[in-house]
């Protein structure tokens, strides 16, 4: 067996890149690339952004010391440049207040419509500012058929030392109808109820 030397020697097979397969191989490194780069970018960018620092000026102000209790959920640890203000305390209400009307005598049956024969009482609380304690109530028609509106059915005019105060307006024998009751302390309206009186 004789060895073979030269040209016509067999040559061993050079291997062939397929072009195909390199396209695609730079392709899917070029869309791989593309995917990444900007959430590589963006994860920097978050990594290198700072708070940015903002300026305070805080001025000595004279606090008022108070003791009250929080009933927040959480708890602010931010300072305020504001020094407290001092809430003012509840004061029992001045004039006439708490009116209401009842067809009964202890003020239990609370209502603004009532049958004709039934009497009708008036509460209310005073507390007169200058304690003059001088009340008019006037009841007047508002729309009953066949009398004039304004018409005054009940007028009177009392000094009350009670603060809580119960009238009889009518014992019944109202016409069917709506009326209203004011309420003036010391020449003032303070209060205004409407009733109607029905069959």
């Amino acid at each position: 067996m004789s060895k073979e030397t030269g040209e016509n020697a067999p040559q061993p097979q050079k291997s062939h890149i397929n072009q195909n397969l390199v396209i695609a191989i730079i392709g899917a490194a070029a869309t791989l690339t593309a995917a990444i780069l900007p959430w590589a970018l963006d994860r920097i960018a978050e990594a290198k952004a700072s708070p940015t620092p903002i300026p305070a000026t805080f001025t000595v102000a004279p606090i008022e010391f108070t003791a009250t209790t929080t009933t927040s959920a959480a708890a602010s640890s931010t300072p305020t440049l504001e020094p407290p203000t001092q809430t003012p305390t509840p004061t029992e209400e001045t004039g006439i207040n708490n009116a209401y009307l009842a067809f009964d005598f202890d003020g239990k049956f609370v209502d603004t419509t009532f049958k004709s024969g039934q009497p009708i009482y008036l509460f209310f609380d005073l507390n007169d500012p200058q304690n003059r304690n001088i009340v008019r109530v006037i009841v007047s028609v508002v729309d009953v058929p066949g009398i004039l509106v304004d018409s005054q059915y009940y007028n009177t005019i009392n000094e009350y030392t009670n603060p809580e105060v119960r009238l009889v307006i009518s014992q019944g024998g109202l016409t069917p109808g709506k009326y209203k009751v004011e309420l003036i302390l010391n020449n003032t309206l303070e209060e205004t109820l409407e009733l109607e009186v029905i069959k």
